[in-house]
């Protein structure tokens, strides 16, 4: 088990696990410094700060931004940002808002397939978290519709299917320049999930500002790695590790802290963070 994971979702988003669960679970897996990374909320990073402090981790602040790459859905990884900036914190509002919208939208292109559900029972199932398609999974599975949330994105929510809905989204460089504002790093996630061409996507990311590329990501092989490791090596680009955790139970899931990310590995992406002196490494709390 990795000393380090800096992807991980709890109920704040679309995880099934509370932040505090999160904090202990990570702890119990030998997890020592990590990042809370809720999609487009920080919402979750008060509760993870009180239960990290407990339990003796160390909290960097966290958060999984989409962005619009020609059309594509892409994600970036903030870290160490101020978590009471304005703008970010504005910006945020309107993309929890837009998650509504969103969400109504594919229950309505669902019912058009004859593919029932309640909106105000997806609500349920998401709470208080910015929802977003896997709760919208979650329903489909409740209501027998399929047997997982994999066969739920499969079939349905997945890109390019039929209920699969898009919302405003920051462009790449504006969102890079948003977490920069708020005194934070930003990494690409898990870049395979960009396409065939997605060293060309890298690069292009890297001219907008990015600092750094997610290399060590729950189910790459060695061979991964290695291409991920060269890749940052030419670009210049820092190394971050990650599960990626949610507790869905899809397929490639992994536990806290189950990824190949080496403790040399760890301390080198910490020691980047502290370098830039980013205003979120102490214990994180949410405004």
């Amino acid at each position: 088990m990795a000393i380090g994971d800096f992807h991980m979702h709890s109920t704040a988003s679309d995880g099934v696990h509370s932040p505090t669960w999160v904090m202990e679970t990570a702890a119990a897996n030998g997890v020592r410094t990590l990042a809370l990374t809720d999609h487009d909320t920080t919402e979750g990073l008060e509760e993870a700060g009180a239960a990290a402090e407990r339990v003796g981790l160390r909290l960097i602040s966290g958060i999984e931004l989409s962005v619009d790459i020609d059309g594509a859905d892409a994600h970036l990884l903030g870290f160490g940002f101020d978590i009471g900036h304005g703008p970010l914190q504005a910006y945020l509002s309107e993309q929890r808002e837009g998650r509504v919208g969103r969400m109504k939208r594919m229950v309505r292109v669902l019912g058009e397939h004859g593919v029932t559900l309640d909106v105000e029972r997806v609500q349920e199932i998401a709470g208080d978290a910015s929802v977003g398609r896997p709760h919208v999974a979650r329903a489909l599975v409740e209501a027998g519709y399929v047997g997982s949330v994999a066969e739920a994105f499969g079939t349905w929510l997945g890109d390019g299917k039929p209920a699969h809905i898009t919302r405003d989204r920051l462009t790449p460089a504006e969102a890079i320049a948003l977490l920069h504002e708020a005194g934070g790093a930003v990494f690409v996630a898990h870049p395979i999930y960009l396409g065939e061409n997605y060293e060309e996507r890298v690069a292009e990311l890297t001219g907008m500002g990015l600092d750094g590329i997610e290399t060590y990501y729950k189910f790459y092989d060695a061979e991964t790695i290695a291409a991920h490791e060269a890749l940052s090596e030419k670009l210049g680009l820092a190394r971050s590790g990650g599960s990626d955790y949610h507790g869905l139970g899809n397929p490639n899931d992994r536990e806290i802290g189950d990824i190949p990310f080496a403790d040399s590995a760890v301390a080198e992406f910490v020691a980047f963070l502290e370098e830039r002196a980013v205003p979120g490494l102490a214990q994180a709390g949410a405004s």
